[in-house]
C-alpha cells in the first residue's frame, strides 16, 4: 500500500508571514493560507514542518487519539512564562499525574465555594474607579483576575503579601517582552540590561514571595486544601512529592493561565457590552429578575450571560493553536503526518469556519442559542487530553465578575473606533486596554 501524501501547502512560509503570525494575531495569515491550500495545511515555521487545521473532523481525529500519540512542542519557547516543569509543558504520565493533582482545585465544589471571594473582589476593584473618570478596563480586569488567583487558588490573605504578589506578577508580565519568544538565543543576560535580565529578576522576586507562602505553610502543619495545599503534599506514584522548583513552575504557570488571559476575555466582554447597548440591558435585566442579593451560582446560571460570556470566547480564546509533536506517522483526514513534525489544532480557523459560525467576525451571542456546538467545533480551551485545567473555573469566574460589575455599575465605552487584538508577548489583548468611564453607580432591585 502507497504511503498516504503530505497536508499541501507552501513549502516554507515567508518571512513577512512569519513576522505577521509572530507579531499579530494570526488568524489573518492562516485564513489566507487555507482558503488557498485548504485544511488542514502544513507549512515550515520555526524551521520545521507545521500542519495546521482548524477542520472539526481532524480536531475530532486529533483529540480522541491516545495522548501517547502525541508530545509537546514548543516547552522552550514558552520557558519564560511556565519555566519548565508546569503541567502545561510537560508530558506522558508525568502530565497525567500532576493533572490528577492539580483537578480537585478547580472541580465544581471548589470553584462555588469561592464565587463570593470572586464577587467581593469585583467589587473591591470597580470601587477604587471613580464616577466619570476614564480607565482602562484591561486594567481593572487584570487587578480583579490576579486578586482571585492569589486570594483563593494560593490561600493568601495576608494584605500585604496580597500586595507583594500582585506587584511581583505584574512586573513578570510586564518583563515578558516579544522577543524572547521569537527568539530563544536572545535571552542572555548583559550586564544586567536587556528584557532577558529583566525577566530573570522578575522571576526571581515572584519566586521568593511563593518560597515565603510555602515555608509558613510548612511551618504551619496545615498545608490546606487549596491548590497550593494540594502541591505541598502530592505524592507520585513511586512516593516522591514535588520539589520546591517544580511547585513554583506550576504555581507560576498557573497564575499566568488563570490570571492574564481571564482578564483579557473579560476585557472584551465589556467592550461588547458597551459596543452592543441592547446586549448590556439584556444581561442587566437578567441580574436584576434574580432579587436584591443573588447567590454567585444563581449568577452563574444565567443562560444570556453564559452564551455573551461564549461569543468573547469564541472570538478571543484564551488557548490559541496549541501544538503537538507526533511520535509516530499520524494519519489525519487522508494525510500522513511524520514522526516528528508539529501538529497544531487552530481555534483561530475553527472559530471563523462559516459553514459553523455565519458572519463570523460578528459578535452574536444568540448564536450559542440557536445551536449546540460539540468539543471539536468550539474549542476556547482546547480539547483532548490536554484541555485547559481550568476551564470551569475560568467560566465560572467570568459570569460571576461580569454579573457583578454589571449589577452595580453602568459602564459607557470611550471612543467610537474598533479596538484591535494585538499581539502582547505571549499572548493576545485589545490594544489600548478598552478605554470606559462609570457613568454610574447601579443599586440594583430592592
Amino acid at each position: 500500500m502507497s504511503a498516504r501524501p503530505l497536508p499541501p501547502g507552501p513549502r516554507w512560509l515567508r518571512p513577512l508571514n512569519f513576522f505577521q503570525a509572530g507579531l499579530t494575531p494570526p488568524v489573518q495569515v492562516l485564513a489566507r493560507l487555507a482558503a488557498r491550500y485548504g485544511d488542514p495545511f502544513r507549512v515550515s515555521y520555526f524551521s520545521r514542518p507545521v500542519t495546521f487545521t482548524g477542520n472539526p473532523e481532524a480536531l475530532r481525529t486529533i483529540y480522541t487519539a491516545s495522548p501517547d500519540c502525541f508530545d509537546v512542542w514548543g516547552g522552550g519557547f514558552i520557558e519564560p512564562v511556565f519555566g519548565k516543569a508546569s503541567v502545561v509543558v510537560i508530558s506522558g504520565d508525568r502530565h497525567r499525574q500532576d493533572r490528577n493533582i492539580l483537578a480537585p482545585a478547580f472541580s465544581g465544589p471548589a470553584m462555588r465555594a469561592d464565587g463570593a471571594t470572586m464577587a467581593a473582589v469585583a467589587e473591591e476593584k470597580m470601587a477604587q474607579v471613580e464616577v466619570g473618570r476614564p480607565f482602562r478596563m484591561l486594567d481593572v480586569t487584570q487587578r480583579i483576575t490576579l486578586d482571585i488567583m492569589i486570594r483563593v487558588v494560593f490561600g493568601m490573605q495576608d494584605a500585604a503579601r496580597v500586595t507583594r504578589t500582585r506587584a511581583a506578577v505584574l512586573e513578570l508580565i510586564e518583563s515578558l517582552h516579544v522577543v524572547l519568544f521569537l527568539f530563544p538565543s536572545a535571552r542572555r543576560v548583559l550586564g544586567g540590561h536587556g528584557p532577558w535580565a529583566r525577566n530573570q529578576r522578575a522571576v526571581d522576586a515572584l519566586a521568593g514571595l511563593l518560597l515565603e507562602q510555602m515555608r509558613a505553610r510548612r511551618a504551619s502543619g496545615t498545608l490546606g486544601d487549596d491548590l497550593l495545599g494540594r502541591l505541598l503534599a502530592a505524592r507520585y506514584d513511586d512516593g516522591w512529592g514535588m520539589s520546591d522548583a517544580e511547585i513554583l513552575d506550576q504555581l507560576r504557570g498557573l497564575l499566568f493561565a488563570g490570571h492574564e488571559a481571564t482578564a483579557t476575555v473579560l476585557a472584551w466582554i465589556f467592550y461588547w457590552l458597551g459596543r452592543e447597548p441592547a446586549v448590556h440591558d439584556r444581561i442587566a435585566q437578567e441580574i436584576d429578575d434574580l432579587g436584591p442579593a443573588p447567590s454567585p451560582e444563581a449568577l452563574a446560571a444565567l443562560p444570556y450571560l453564559e452564551v455573551v460570556c461564549k461569543e468573547c470566547l469564541r472570538l478571543y480564546p484564551p488557548v490559541v493553536d496549541p501544538a503537538r509533536v507526533v511520535r509516530a506517522p499520524f494519519e489525519l483526514l487522508g494525510y500522513t503526518i511524520p514522526a516528528g513534525e508539529v501538529l497544531r489544532a487552530s481555534s483561530a480557523l475553527l472559530h471563523s469556519r462559516p459553514e459553523l459560525y455565519p458572519e463570523p467576525w460578528r459578535f452574536r451571542p444568540e448564536r450559542f442559542l440557536e445551536r449546540r456546538y460539540s468539543p471539536f467545533e468550539y474549542i476556547p480551551f482546547g480539547g483532548g487530553a490536554r484541555r485547559c485545567l481550568g476551564a470551569a473555573f475560568a467560566m465560572y469566574e467570568l459570569k460571576v465578575v461580569v454579573a457583578t460589575i454589571v449589577r452595580h455599575h453602568r459602564l459607557r465605552l470611550l471612543g467610537s473606533q474598533t479596538v484591535v487584538h494585538a499581539r502582547r508577548a505571549l499572548s493576545l489583548g485589545p490594544r489600548g486596554g478598552i478605554p470606559m468611564i462609570v457613568q454610574e453607580r447601579r443599586r440594583g432591585p430592592q
